[in-house]
């Protein structure tokens, strides 16, 4: 009876183990590490929620209704070339109201063409500093689409558009950058 079970065991062992060294030599081969640098012009929308000011209101963070620039890192790993997921830090220059944002960053390919639509979401929280030196902070968020451009496997560039809201007011996102 031992002997028996040693004999199915073994024989199980010897089946599962290879089995197991291959599947994991094929998921490493899938997942690596990518990195992403984007530069970023954001145009006003609007302010989403408006308040009533009073005489002693020292002023909201982004009213005065003006562009702004954002630059961004993001480092991550890419799985099997279609699926991007990273942690991002961007800084924020916006109507004169300077700060960062940390991010979490989730970026889809449609395709392994050399040129393919892409579709990115983030989701975060933002630090400013406004002209009276206050700070605030307010989670952040931003849905882009767009077309990458893949030069050679671990290389590529895009451009994306999208909506970003931050701080209670929404900008529309141009976004370019390039992934290695």
């Amino acid at each position: 009876m031992l002997l028996n079970f040693s004999k199915n065991f073994y024989r199980k062992v010897f089946l599962i183990v290879p089995f197991i060294l291959l599947l994991s030599y094929h998921l490493k081969g899938q997942i690596k590490y990518s990195a992403k640098l984007e530069a970023c012009h954001l145009y006003y929308g609007s302010q989403l929620i408006r308040y009533e000011r009073t005489e002693n209101y020292p002023g909201d963070f982004l009213v005065k209704q003006r562009d702004g620039n954002e630059i961004n890192l993001v480092n991550g790993i890419a799985f099997n070339k279609f699926l991007f997921a990273g942690i991002g830090i961007s800084y924020l220059n916006l109507s004169g109201t300077k700060g960062f944002t940390t991010s979490l960053d989730a970026e889809l390919l449609v395709s392994r063409k050399k040129l393919s639509p892409l579709f990115n979401f983030k989701i975060g929280q933002s630090f400013l500093k406004n002209q009276i030196g206050r700070n605030k902070s307010s989670t952040f968020g931003e849905f882009d689409f767009g077309v990458k451009y893949r030069f050679i496997p671990d290389l590529s560039t895009y451009i994306k558009l999208g909506i970003q809201i931050t701080q209670n007011t929404s900008f529309l996102a141009v976004r370019g950058g390039i992934r290695f």
